[in-house]
């Protein structure tokens, strides 16, 4: 049964705390807006507006992943990842999908199919992360920007699940990305669309 939608918070005033930008993305734009609920209690609520991500999850074939070893200097760690990125103004998530496996990893793939969205921080962002699955891989040359620390790791699937399994994998993102692709999920979810379509 489908629950009945809540109306939403009137937005009273807004103001742009600070904007991150690049030559061709803005990151991220932080506002400070002024909201009325629907109770009528007004209050201040911060959030955030940043550019959608793209993960893939490559399969160089039933039991390999491709996958990449970043620095992240919040962390001061070197995190196990899938390749991701964030898909520029007026880039389309495929697009950015394939350009962000070449540029990280320098697969390139002849297939590459979307699996799931999410969104991973609603109490603060509207931002998208769209999951894809690569197969059909040829490799060629990475094509790091200067933010991306990036070693290229081939991982067996039974590997990464030991890993997650001890906690050695702490990439939300990542973690998410196996459970829609390395799992019996993605099964279920080519089923029920094959079945609706």
């Amino acid at each position: 049964m489908r629950e009945k939608q809540k109306k939403g918070w009137k937005r009273i005033d807004r103001k742009k705390v600070f904007e991150a930008k690049d030559t061709k993305t803005v990151y991220m734009t932080l506002f400070q807006d002024t909201v009325q609920t629907q109770t009528g209690k007004t209050l201040s609520y911060t959030h955030y507006r940043s550019s959608n991500v793209v993960i893939i999850v490559p399969f160089l074939d039933k039991e390999t992943l491709v996958m990449i070893k970043q620095y992240r200097y919040p962390l001061n760690k070197t995190l196990l990842e899938f390749p991701a990125g964030h898909v520029e103004k007026g880039e389309s998530p495929l697009h950015a999908a394939k350009r962000e496996l070449r540029e990280e990893t320098g697969y390139r793939a002849k297939r590459v199919e979307h699996i799931y969205d999410y969104h991973p921080s609603v109490s603060k962002s509207q931002q998208v992360v769209h999951v894809f699955l690569a197969t059909d891989l040829a490799n060629g040359v990475t094509d790091h920007d200067s933010t991306e620390d990036i070693d290229v790791e081939v991982v067996n699937v039974k590997e990464l699940e030991s890993m997650i399994a001890e906690k050695r994998v702490q990439n939300a993102g990542t973690l998410i990305a196996y459970l829609l692709c390395c799992s019996g999920i993605k099964n279920m979810i080519n089923r029920r669309r094959n079945e609706s379509g």
